[in-house]
């Protein structure tokens, strides 16, 4: 079971929020296992792989001069993605039941107004199956365009440190890793050589945004981008298309778990229709 859950906030009292809130989010998360299940904290810190991701805090004011002003009342939301059967369901029966009725984050104290699993109340919430998505593996590889949304900043591993651009290769491949790390049928490892060779960035719209972790500066880019298959084997796409609808659990790239690489497909599309 794949789960997203997003928990809705109002702030107590005006304040001021550093740009990235990722690290507070990140906080709290681990505040309360290690409340609920020191020993699940330390597995979850251990994972080579986290079965995880975080958002930062969302549905705030844009920042002023890399800080984001907050009015008391100031309505804000979070989410946390769980990519195991038995994680998604300690975060229901365990984690959620001890998150206390009021939090700090970023220095600023928040009262939980409720939460949602359901995509139906909140695009950023839903649940899903491994094998649901799997079953698109049975189709004929058909879609042969995808358009996604980074709605956090988003980057890559590089040679050099990081690289804030969705590359198809670097996308498929941070997707992949999770995938094959947790669900029951393997994808095959080849297939980010083959989108190297046989996928493009048709299209664009991107703006780098810095993240800042302490005094480490991450700059990851968020906006949109279209990949398209031009010479990618039906097997191969069909896998990619796995990938594509699971990336809005898995998020893409770097620091998913403290708030980067929120991803959402928008659209995907076959060759046929372009």
């Amino acid at each position: 079971m794949l789960a997203s859950l997003v928990i809705s906030l109002q702030s107590l009292a005006d304040g001021e929020l550093a740009a990235g809130t990722g690290r507070a989010v990140h906080g709290l998360w681990f505040r309360v296992w290690k409340e609920v299940d020191a020993a699940q904290a330390d597995a979850l810190h251990a994972n080579a792989v986290p079965p995880f991701t975080l958002s930062p805090l969302m549905g705030l004011p844009h920042p002023r001069r890399g800080a984001r002003p907050v009015a008391a009342g100031q309505a804000a939301w979070f989410r946390i993605t769980t990519l195991t059967e038995p994680l998604s369901r300690a975060l229901e029966a365990r984690w959620l039941p001890a998150l206390p009725a009021e939090v700090e984050l970023a220095g600023t104290r928040w009262q939980v107004t409720g939460y949602t699993w359901d995509r139906a109340e909140h695009p950023w919430a839903g649940r899903a199956r491994y094998r649901d998505l799997a079953r698109r593996l049975l189709g004929k590889g058909e879609s042969r365009t995808w358009k996604f949304r980074f709605a956090t900043p988003t980057t890559f591993h590089g040679g050099a440190g990081h690289l804030a651009f969705p590359l198809p290769d670097s996308l498929v491949g941070s997707w992949l890793r999770r995938w094959n790390a947790f669900a029951p049928i393997a994808l095959p490892d080849e297939l980010v050589a083959q989108v190297r060779q046989g996928v493009v960035v048709s299209a664009y719209h991107l703006k780098t945004v810095p993240v800042r972790y302490g005094e480490r500066l991450v700059v990851g880019a968020v906006g949109w981008a279209r990949l398209r298959a031009l010479n990618l084997h039906p097997a191969m796409a069909a896998a990619l298309d796995v990938l594509a609808h699971y990336a809005f659990y898995c998020s893409s790239g770097a620091k998913t778990g403290q708030g980067m690489g929120l991803t959402a497909l928008q659209t995907h599309t076959s060759g046929s229709k372009n």
